[in-house]
């Protein structure tokens, strides 16, 4: 299985968790597959342990990855990182595929040259937030490291304390709402792929701000938002 090529001029594709349409989403296999194809950036996500370790998951319990009802911030890292994940190509339990901490996806990022886009998912604290920004610095990558999040409380303490991070409000819909507190905190916007039109690209283009989709998995889809003026597109398979 391989990837989907597109618009070969478009320098804007975005590994969704990693290449995941190949390999188990956020893992280091699904960061590796990407950081050695095309893309320009690889997305994760972000939860905190319960011994304050950033680590990098999209859901807060193993159910579907790993076959476990277990809520996972409720365990120390020295027990996640014990727990086994489904190896995407076979659809088997792999002991060697498992949750790993943000500082490995960040020295992938740094050693492949890729933009980071962590996701801030909802059980972190102001610390843990200081923490993430504290290791994207020890890696030298806060010019390449873009922090995405659904939550304004996250991205505007972000904004407060850090004002140089390079920050995404991710969206399923698109208002004046939406677009003021963007414009108003200097903030990226990051939308669902269908709510976008052409109108609200320029107007945010023209405040300065840059503007991505999510996810994309259709080639014929991702030509159109790129036609439109969209700058990131983020994918599961496309490149």
């Amino acid at each position: 299985m391989n990837t989907v090529k597109i618009d070969k001029y478009f320098k804007g594709m975005i590994a969704h968790r990693g290449l995941s349409g190949i390999e188990t989403e956020n893992t280091i296999n699904a960061f590796l597959a990407a950081a050695n194809r095309s893309y320009f950036g690889i997305e994760c996500d972000v939860y905190a342990s319960k011994d304050g370790k950033i680590i990098i998951t999209h859901d807060d319990t193993l159910l579907r990855l790993g076959m476990l009802n277990l809520y996972i911030p409720s365990f120390r890292y020295e027990e996640i990182k014990k727990f086994g994940l489904i190896d995407r190509k076979s659809g088997n339990l792999s002991d060697n595929i498992c949750i790993p901490l943000l500082s490995e996806y960040l020295q992938i990022c740094k050693s492949y040259k890729k933009h980071g886009f962590v996701e801030l998912k909802d059980n972190l604290s102001f610390d843990n937030l200081d923490d993430i920004v504290a290791q994207i610095g020890q890696f030298g990558q806060n010019d390449h490291i873009s922090l995405i999040a659904f939550s304004e409380k996250y991205l505007t303490y972000v904004r407060k304390n850090f004002p140089d991070i390079d920050l995404y409000l991710l969206a399923e819909k698109i208002n004046d709402k939406i677009i003021d507190y963007c414009e108003r905190h200097r903030i990226n916007l990051d939308v669902r792929y269908d709510v976008l039109d052409e109108t609200s690209i320029k107007r945010l283009h023209l405040s300065g701000l840059k503007v991505g989709v999510w996810t994309v998995d259709d080639k014929e889809t991702a030509e159109k938002l790129i036609k439109l003026g969209v700058d990131y597109v983020t994918s599961n398979i496309l490149e």
